[in-house]
């Protein structure tokens, strides 16, 4: 991510969790939960909880945050929410291309030239990787308006 989590780490605890398929929206939300209404209890430095999902599980990633906000409304504890969107290159393995039927042409079709046909494949030159932009989404909450945020992504909601 582009933001410098250190100079908000220096004001703030900084709670991260990673959001993957796999993950359990009840058990996440209520981490989440936990985070945010133990420092408005315990009067420490405040606690941003920084939630972060690569494009696959944005939607799950949402769903937990839209449950803790709620459920931090109804216990009546102020919720800030900052979002981010950023993208990371990553290496992705190469399928490699699959001729269908050997390249024979089938019984009762006519014999049309494929135009692939006209050009030789490079086996192995293009190595065994490519490279792509992967998106990801981070959402930050705090129970307190954090300053480097706001000034980073702008407020989303104050519930």
């Amino acid at each position: 991510m582009a933001f410098a989590e250190e100079a908000l780490a220096g004001k703030n605890e900084l709670v991260k969790y990673r959001i993957t398929s796999s993950t359990q929206i009840t058990t996440r939300a209520s981490a989440v939960i936990s985070s945010l209404t133990q420092q408005a209890k315990d009067g420490q430095e405040p606690v941003a909880v920084c939630l972060t999902a690569e494009a696959k599980a944005a939607n799950k990633l949402i769903s937990i945050v839209e449950i803790a906000k709620r459920d931090l409304a109804s216990k009546g504890v102020k919720c800030f929410q900052y979002n981010a969107l950023s993208s990371q290159v990553v290496d992705v393995l190469r399928e490699p291309k699959k001729k269908t039927n050997g390249g024979a042409a089938v019984q009762g079709e006519s014999e049309v030239q494929d135009p692939e046909d006209d050009f030789e494949v490079m086996n192995g030159s293009m190595g065994t990787t490519k490279k792509r932009n992967m998106p990801s989404l981070a959402i930050y909450l705090a129970a307190v308006s954090v300053r480097e945020l706001r000034i980073e992504y702008g407020l989303v909601a104050i519930l």
